[in-house]
């Protein structure tokens, strides 16, 4: 059965027919958007004349209908990759329960409960669907749900599936089968997915560098040619700086796309686990939460006192001492972002103890056949690395009689990794339902090895990323700030010449010269204002670029939101010393450039 194409899988996983989405959906948008565009035209009148008002009437309905009608193919995409996210817990499950002759249907009831499997659960629930309600064959339906998969990989692996059953082949010995099979596909995948990353990453370099040379035109634009006095009001000033507004808001759009692209290609596999116990590394956090915004409350009252306090000064000089100033305010957060890192760091070690761990395990559970308190005890002269204190604790729990299932949670909540914790329950349950613990336990390692090896090659795509990232930050800062100097100088300097200029009429300096005269020449007041607002606004643009870095990384490593404000604590960090560094630099070396002969 041919596979459909992504188009037209979108359109069948919308739910409703083609024109009732137009109409519900479609249309609402494109009102939506004539609405905006309509509102903004009649409150920026001033900003938008001509051909702007035009293309600001346009633009707004145009960016609504196009986003209505690809929103479908996005949300297709998307669920193909919290699918492909799955997969590979799903095939070693199926796996481990087929070693105990289970089985389609007990193994798809069981599937069908586990809840954290989101998208692909409810891709298995479609086929029993079929199968209970509209009596399809197994085959069949298996064939319905993969030609309209969003993801390619399953919708193969269900045919594969289809396939064996109709040759006769048990589902069990299938699954076993399918194990290499399908690890070779996922590791095609992740690769694919990987060497995506690097294009995106040369692209977002390409984007970025091109949005700084369009902000770094708009402010010589800004200092040089726009020289009218619009007024003070907020309207006023917009309508100052609105080619720099533009450049900004093209910069921003870009970086925005950048970050949406790398959460769409990059699976989402968080290193900490998701649980309910209260361990030692949840109380800890809970105290650096807590001290850290003991700290950061005083810091933040005292830096806005400072603004209020030296406003006037602290504009003139934003680019050297702005950015040090928000890098103070965030300071605090290093705290829990060296503390998840820390954390985090040992889970990475952990992690490398597993599959020696259950491999161990599982062997002696199948000698001994003993109840599980004395399958841990003799363990307990192997050394299994960082894992020998939650090992500890495990066996402790399991000698004085808590419930078995509730020792091995805490067990996993105390390991603190995600696929610790999922591996732990495949383990468990499949050598409780097939009595074969050794072979439970060889099918876990070999794929918690598998994704170990995988994970190593993310970890080296982030660790590229991040050095990419503190390249970019610092060049962008340089660039703004040697843009912004030079601005400023020649500025000043023009400004300087103009006023020298007493029996002179300098409009008859740009008459004589085919009106290819600098329009700052004629009037000079508002350059130092111009400068400040462009600083202010360069300052905002680089806190945006330390914040979509800093998520762009975190979801590289597959950290979570502690590891994420500690990357951005640094990042600020690097990007206020950067600019004061450059700034003090330029003081010095354009004062020699531009000093008078």
């Amino acid at each position: 059965m041919e596979r459909l194409s992504l188009f037209q899988i979108a359109l069948k996983r919308l739910g409703m027919p083609v024109s009732k989405y137009l109409i519900n959906f479609v249309l609402p948008a494109t009102i939506g958007g004539l609405a905006v565009s309509l509102i903004l035209y009649t409150m920026l009148s001033s900003l938008f004349v001509g051909a702007s008002g035009i293309a600001l009437l346009v633009m707004f309905p145009l960016l609504t209908t196009g986003a209505a009608i690809i929103w479908p193919v996005v949300q297709t995409l998307r669920d193909a990759v919290l699918i492909e996210k799955e997969m590979h817990m799903f095939i070693t499950r199926m796996g481990i329960l087929s070693i105990g002759e289970v089985n389609a249907q007990s193994m798809f009831d069981i599937l069908r409960q586990m809840s954290d499997y989101g998208a692909l659960a409810n891709e298995v629930k479609s086929i029993e669907v079929l199968v209970e309600k509209w009596h399809t064959s197994l085959p069949e339906a298996a064939r319905i749900i993969g030609r309209q998969s969003p993801s390619p990989i399953w919708g193969d692996f269900l045919d594969r599936m289809a396939f064996s059953v109709e040759a006769g082949q048990p589902i069990n010995e299938f699954m076993q089968a399918e194990q290499k099979t399908f690890s070779k596909e996922f590791d095609t995948l992740y690769d694919t997915r990987l060497e995506s990353i690097d294009m995106l990453k040369e692209i977002y370099i390409s984007l970025t560098t091109t949005g700084i040379f369009g902000i770094v035109v708009s402010g010589i634009h800004l200092v040089l040619f726009v020289t009218e006095d619009y007024g003070s009001a907020p309207l006023e000033v917009m309508a100052r700086i609105r080619w720099v507004l533009l450049a900004a808001t093209l910069f921003v759009v870009m970086q925005a796309g950048t970050l949406v692209a790398f959460r769409s290609i990059v699976p989402d596999d968080p290193i900490f686990s998701r649980h309910e116990f209260d361990t030692e590394y949840r109380t800890k956090m809970r105290q650096v939460w807590i001290a850290a915004s003991i700290m950061g409350a005083p810091i933040l009252i005292a830096s806005t006192a400072v603004i209020l306090m030296y406003f006037e000064g602290l504009m003139s000089t934003w680019d050297k001492y702005g950015l040090v100033l928000v890098a103070l305010i965030v300071t605090p957060f290093l705290l829990p972002g060296f503390t998840a890192g820390r954390e985090e760091r040992g889970i990475l070690r952990r992690d490398e103890s597993y599959p020696g761990f259950i491999r161990a395990l599982g062997g002696t559970a199948q000698a001994r056949a003993a109840e599980p308190s004395a399958t841990i005890k003799a363990l307990r002269g192997i050394d299994f690395g960082s894992l020998n204190k939650p090992i500890a604790s495990l066996e402790s729990r399991l000698m004085i009689r808590i419930d078995s299932e509730r020792s091995w949670d805490w067990f996993s909540a105390e390991v603190n990794s995600g696929m610790v914790s999922r591996f732990n329950r495949i383990y468990l349950e499949g050598a409780q339902a097939s009595g074969e613990p050794a072979a439970v336990a060889d099918l876990v390692s070999q794929n918690t090895t598998n994704l170990l090896s995988l994970r190593r090659r993310r970890a080296l795509s982030a660790g590229t990323m991040r050095g990419v990232a503190y390249g970019l930050l610092i060049s962008t800062i340089v660039s703004f700030n040697i843009a912004i100097a030079v601005v400023l100088r020649l500025g000043t300097d023009i400004a300087s010449v103009a006023q020298g200029m007493q029996n002179m009429q300098v409009d008859q300096i740009t008459e004589n010269a085919g009106g290819l005269g600098i329009p700052v020449l004629e009037e000079t007041g508002a350059v130092d204002e111009n400068i400040a607002l462009f600083k202010l606004i360069t300052s905002l643009l680089i806190i945006l670029m330390v914040i979509i870095l800093s998520a762009i990384a975190t979801r590289l490593r597959g950290g979570g939101f502690a590891l994420a404000m500690g990357q951005i604590s640094t990042m600020m960090w690097i990007a206020a010393l950067t600019s004061w560094i450059t700034i003090s630099l330029l003081d010095v070396t354009l004062g020699a450039f531009f000093a008078p002969t």
